[in-house]
């Protein structure tokens, strides 16, 4: 299956292209993203800019995001964990295309590499079109499958709390109603999505 990149224009009223686009010296690098059957996904951002508070304030206030949680901060990068509109993901999960990660969004523009035959990547493109996005193809090599990076447990849980409401503010599911259900320890299910979703992974000084 060939590995395809795409150069996508991000639509205005979108939050990622809203906010780099408002804030052009600002990078949002998308490290991982958990798309399900609800009007949000979970994304885990990490935004690089030279005035982070008014980046982050700007992601805070989107049209699209309803909950942000900054996860880390150092030296100029945070890493968010954002409830938010699926956004490219919506219409990737539909063509059957999953993107690589990390993908990153600079000025409204941003460089998707998606695993796709030619009927899925026809799909893609006309599901980006009509939900607005500028679509341009700049490359087509093959590529192996990637490897998930989260383990079964971890994905099941963390597709859970997305599913009930658990990073929507208010919240709609507490961790003790989440661990239950999973039979787990409180403890334990908050260090499994801790872990899903990165929290322990150091923040990368900017290049």
């Amino acid at each position: 299956m060939p590995q395809v990149r795409l150069t996508l224009t991000l639509p205005g009223d979108t939050a990622l292209g809203s906010v780099t686009r408002a804030h052009p010296a600002a990078r949002l690098r998308v490290r991982s993203a958990l798309v399900t059957a609800t009007e949000r996904a979970a994304w885990l951002v990490e935004v690089d800019a030279p005035d982070l508070v008014s980046a982050v304030a700007a992601l805070t206030d989107a049209s699209g995001v309803e909950r942000v949680d900054v996860l880390a901060r150092e030296e100029g990068v945070a890493v968010c964990l954002l409830a938010a509109e699926h956004g490219p993901l919506r219409a990737a999960a539909a063509a059957g295309t999953p993107p690589t990660y990390p993908f990153t969004v600079v000025n409204g523009t941003t460089e998707l590499e998606v695993l796709a035959p030619d009927a899925a990547l026809s799909d893609l493109a006309a599901q980006l079109q009509a939900a607005g996005y500028s679509v341009e193809v700049t490359s087509a090599v093959p590529a192996v499958e990637p490897i998930d990076p989260l383990t079964a447990r971890q994905r099941r849980l963390v597709r859970a709390a997305v599913d009930r409401g658990y990073y929507h503010t208010p919240r709609e599911c507490t961790l003790e109603e989440l661990a239950a259900s999973f039979g787990l320890a409180k403890s334990t299910c908050s260090e499994t999505l801790r872990r899903a979703v990165g929290v322990r992974v150091r923040v990368p000084r900017p290049a």
